[in-house]
């Protein structure tokens, strides 16, 4: 018997454990297995302790995101190891494919799964109830994605992960494709997928998501790939399918793939539900891009250009920028990033912009990582070091507490994204009333039109305490 954990990730924000399911489509018919999502569980130590203890369980799946949900991977690993020597501890995800050794030395997690887990983790099973694996062979790893998996969704309540957000009443993730073609030296993806890209056929995806519209209500799709636009013929032909059908969707992308598109192409996008997309703007600079190896021909001018053309198509284009990477002159840097961003609003007020601070990813050829260390930077040495407060949200990369970035310039960038989110208040914020909407315009114009940004002490209060205000993120809902 094998459970299959999601740990805590968000308070309020719940998507559909996909990866779990991914792993449940291998195991179905083969394994007695079991998902518990720590999202809705009020202890959910006690629960898996529980269940452990009356299934007499032996495996423990756990998928592990850097952030918020390794901390709570942490705490009940650690505790559940020690209550049940004889279980065996399994993690994947992000942050176990990034840091694989330190994971492994922690004593309380037994294998790692490095990359795409869905085959390399059937297969650790399958070894392990043989006895042909032994605890010396280390990580363990698969190199390509499966995207003709059959998700054994009757193992979730659906319901429960379906939320209003500004896209629809109905809102669900999904995911159509895996991993990425690009290397950019900043990114997660990038350090475990390398290079790979793989999606599934644009029939299944239609095919999929009408189910959801059918069996739940479904009226809006976030499609949480990591770059859902990297085949324009595959893009067109899942706009075309959902053309009509009452579901409005959201992805990621490349600026620079989406400036290749035809015409004809953003018009089947838009005709075919697409409401909004995410880009990688980065930076201001073409020199801090090469140096992210953004690859592509994406420049700063790719930036203002695709704007403008969303404007036209009436798509509204979300930005992120990594703010902060690692430089002698990071005050200059930050400047240049802010103007940059109010001639982005300038082209096209719509834009919605997300900002982050550069924090390193354990991606040993990255030049960004190599930076970073010639400042003296290093990633902790072990497992439970990072639940000290000072690495808990290294990962959410809005203050990483990097050895090149003093408190001035944190504060310079988060004061100028106060000013800006309430200039601009965000789509996403569904719960924002048009009055409150309306104050935040009010305290942010004067600041905004003067370039004034320090001590936004009125727009914080109203912001965050009264109204409660959501800043615009990759996240969605």
């Amino acid at each position: 018997m094998i459970v299959l954990f999601n740990p805590r990730s968000a308070r309020w924000k719940h998507r559909l454990p996909l990866s779990l399911l991914s792993l449940g489509a291998v195991l179905e018919g083969k394994y007695d297995y079991e998902i518990v999502d720590g999202n809705f569980e009020t202890n959910a130590e006690e629960t898996l302790a529980r269940i452990i203890q009356e299934k007499r369980i032996r495996y423990l799946g756990v998928t592990v995101m850097p952030g918020p949900q390794l901390m709570e991977a942490i705490a009940i690993s650690q505790s559940l190891k020690l209550r049940f020597p004889e279980l065996v501890v399994i993690w994947g995800g992000y942050f176990p494919s990034l840091h694989p050794k330190v994971v492994l030395d922690s004593g309380f997690v037994d294998h790692v799964i490095c990359g795409p887990g869905e085959a390399s983790f059937f297969e650790l099973i399958e070894n392990m109830e043989h006895g042909t694996w032994s605890m010396e062979q280390g990580p363990f790893e698969v190199h390509a994605p499966s995207t003709n998996l059959t998700l054994p969704y009757h193992r979730v309540d659906v319901r429960r992960y379906i939320g209003k957000t500004c896209l629809g009443t109905r809102t669900i993730s999904y995911h159509s494709s895996f991993g990425c073609p690009f290397l950019c030296g900043f990114c997660a993806v990038a350090a475990i997928y390398k290079g790979r890209w793989a999606g599934k056929a644009a029939s299944a995806v239609a095919e999929e998501v009408l189910w959801f519209r059918d069996q739940f209500g479904v009226n809006a799709v976030e499609f949480i790939d990591n770059n859902f636009f990297v085949a324009e013929h595959r893009t067109n032909e899942i706009a075309d399918r959902l053309r009509g059908s009452g579901i409005a969707w959201w992805g990621e992308a490349r600026p620079d793939t989406l400036m290749e598109f035809s015409d004809s192409t953003w018009s089947m996008m838009r005709d075919g539900g697409c409401k909004m997309i995410f880009f990688g703007a980065e930076s201001s600079s073409d020199e801090v891009l090469a140096v992210m190896d953004k690859g592509g021909t994406q420049t700063s001018d790719t930036v203002l250009q695709l704007a403008e053309r969303a404007k036209e198509f009436k798509i509204i284009p979300e930005f992120s920028f990594v703010l902060g990477t690692p430089s002698n002159d990071v005050d200059a840097q930050i400047e240049r990033d802010i103007k940059y961003i109010r001639r982005i609003k300038a082209i096209n007020p719509d834009s919605e912009i997300v900002i982050y601070i550069y924090s390193p990813v354990c991606f040993d050829d990255a030049e960004l990582l190599r930076r970073a260390r010639e400042f003296g930077f290093q990633f902790p040495k072990r497992l439970t070091d990072w639940l000290d407060p000072a690495w808990q949200t290294f990962d959410l990369r809005k203050n990483p507490h990097t050895p090149w970035l003093e408190e001035r310039h944190v504060d310079r960038i988060t004061n100028f994204e106060r000013v800006l989110n309430a200039r601009f208040p965000t789509v996403w914020d569904i719960n924002l009333k048009k009055w409150q909407t309306a104050i935040l315009k009010t305290l942010g114009t004067w600041r905004y039109k003067l370039g004034f940004y320090a001590a936004p002490w009125e727009i914080r209060l109203v912001a965050n305490r009264l109204f409660h205000y959501r800043q615009p993120e990759i996240e969605g809902f």
